[in-house]
């Protein structure tokens, strides 16, 4: 015999809020597209987003980020790196240096606002894990 327990919703806003929160939040925002590891010291590249400014400026997995915008990242962590990205975000151009295979590597890139389709993803990821909505329907 298997039971079911219903389990609580994780959020207390009502769901129509928090879309509407999100949708805000992440609309005309930019951003460049990688997730980070921090090394020991500093930042690599995990991942890069598909069709995203990083996948543009040909930035690459493992990639260990040396400078942003002229700021060290030799010792930098995610935080560090979050700042340096939100001191650009009024231009939206990053200049990098990267560590790639030993050589370094300048690398321009340009900050981008978050497709729909990713602001509508992270929208119903939130609302089926924290509000137990079905993608595509209302509370």
């Amino acid at each position: 015999m298997v039971l079911a327990i219903a389990q609580e919703p994780k959020c207390h806003t009502p769901a129509k809020e928090c879309e509407r929160q999100i949708r805000q939040m992440l609309s005309g925002r930019r951003y460049l597209g990688v997730d980070l590891d921090e090394g020991k010291p500093g930042l690599v590249i995990k991942s890069v987003k598909a069709d995203s400014p990083a996948s543009r400026a040909e930035l690459k997995e493992g990639d260990r980020l040396m400078a942003v915008n002229g700021k060290s990242m030799e010792k930098a962590t995610v935080k560090m790196f979050k700042e340096a990205l939100a001191e650009a975000r009024q231009t939206g151009r990053l200049w990098l240096i990267v560590q790639r295979r030993g050589a370094y590597k300048k690398v321009e890139a340009r900050l981008e606002p978050y497709p729909q389709e990713y602001i509508e993803k992270v929208i119903s990821g939130h609302l089926a894990q924290a509000h137990n909505v079905a993608s595509g329907g209302g509370q």
